[in-house]
């Protein structure tokens, strides 16, 4: 509070010491100017005097001419100007007049000087009033200028007081999405881990009754496979959505082959797809396609295709047409929005294998979208051109 007074009063002292100084600068400006000004007005005066007198005697002799002015100044003009003959008289005391012009005629002249005392008379005076009047308006221009930086400095802290809570509010909400995402994620790890766990409970609980039974060792088997294999996919989305997706193993691979490997792999049938070469990160371009082929298989699909697209609007990127001929989208529903974690329009799914593969596709320079084609779903890949190429 103490500091805020003392600069206070620091600007008052300031403001009326720069008052004074314009004050004092517009006065010297001013006189300046009006002495200017009453110089040519008297020397005008003097020549039109002149003018007047060989107007009047067209045939006057310059004696008589220089003896006019000198009678005119000295008489009629004796309080503004002062007349001599310089070859016969002194001149005034600097202190007194100042040499305005000197008037010529044949090889004579007069010197005409200005009174001093006329000159302080006539031009501008600075007085107290006028003094104080510009320290006042200077105070008040700087007394808007202080209010108007306290408002600001107000304005700030008020700014970074909002600024503070809106970063304490943004933490605390992303704490809370932190927390109820995890909720999420152990809901749904809890939901997915029940059916494949339940299912192979059971049939361990059934086994010792039935172990020479080979068809019931053998669906045991299968059974017991898809359910670990379920499992183990479940988990290694949710290690893949909790982290960075870096490319570590990146190399050039057929795609024909290994579509079709996955897709016999998930015992779905595979149609067409062009003979291309795809480079990216094994591991991670096999994740992608396996959580697309099993969209596919659990929309009951049972054909899969893939169609590439050179000629596209950007030409730095080419993209990707997977299409199968399962149930589709749900009407009434934004495919977008699928990609978005979580989101499933199935009774049974973590609704993490789009936003998944979107997340792999974003690591590789590209990205997803869905659409509709005639049957079924599709999704566009879209990939970097040099990521591409014929086989």
């Amino acid at each position: 509070m103490l500091s805020r007074i003392a600069k206070f009063i620091a600007y008052l002292l300031i403001s009326m010491a720069i008052g004074g100084v314009l004050s004092i600068l517009v006065y010297y400006v001013a006189s300046i100017s009006d002495e200017i000004k009453l110089k040519k007005t008297v020397k005008e005066e003097i020549n039109d005097a002149v003018k007047s007198f060989n107007d009047a005697a067209p045939n006057a002799a310059n004696e008589q001419t220089l003896l006019f002015l000198k009678l005119f100044c000295n008489t009629a003009m004796d309080s503004k100007v002062l007349a001599i003959d310089p070859s016969t008289e002194t001149p005034p005391p600097d202190d007194q007049a100042a040499h305005l012009f000197s008037f010529t005629a044949g090889n004579k002249q007069i010197d005409i000087y200005i009174r001093k005392d006329y000159i302080k008379e006539e031009v501008f005076d600075l007085d107290v009033p006028e003094v104080f009047a510009g320290i006042i308006v200077t105070i008040l221009v700087f007394a808007g200028l202080v209010i108007y930086a306290e408002k600001k400095r107000q304005s700030l802290v008020v700014q970074e007081q909002l600024e503070t809570r809106h970063a304490e509010l943004k933490k605390a909400y992303e704490e809370h999405e932190a927390l109820a995402l995890l909720g999420r994620m152990t809901a749904t790890l809890a939901h997915e881990l029940k059916t494949p766990v339940a299912t192979i409970s059971n049939l361990v609980q059934a086994l010792p009754s039935r172990i020479t039974d080979e068809k019931f060792t053998g669906r045991f088997v299968v059974l017991a496979r898809e359910e670990i294999n379920r499992t183990q996919q479940l988990i290694d989305n949710l290690l893949a959505y909790g982290k960075e997706i870096s490319l570590n193993n990146e190399e050039w691979l057929s795609l024909k082959p290994f579509i079709s490997e996955l897709s016999q792999k998930a015992g779905i049938k595979f149609d067409k797809c062009p003979e291309l070469e795809i480079s990216g990160d094994i591991f991670y371009l096999r994740l992608l396609f396996e959580n697309l082929i099993r969209n596919s298989v659990q929309a009951d699909s049972d054909q899969i295709s893939i169609v590439v697209n050179f000629e596209t609007e950007d030409a730095r990127h080419a993209e990707i047409f997977y299409e199968d001929n399962g149930a589709g989208f749900p009407s009434g529903t934004d495919p977008d929005e699928l990609i978005n974690p979580f989101v499933t329009s199935r009774s049974r799914g973590a609704g993490l294998g789009l936003f998944l593969s979107q997340k792999i596709a974003v690591a590789h320079g590209g990205k997803i979208s869905l659409y509709s084609p005639t049957q079924g779903a599709g999704v566009r890949i879209t990939m970097p051109k040099e990521r591409i190429r014929q086989a």
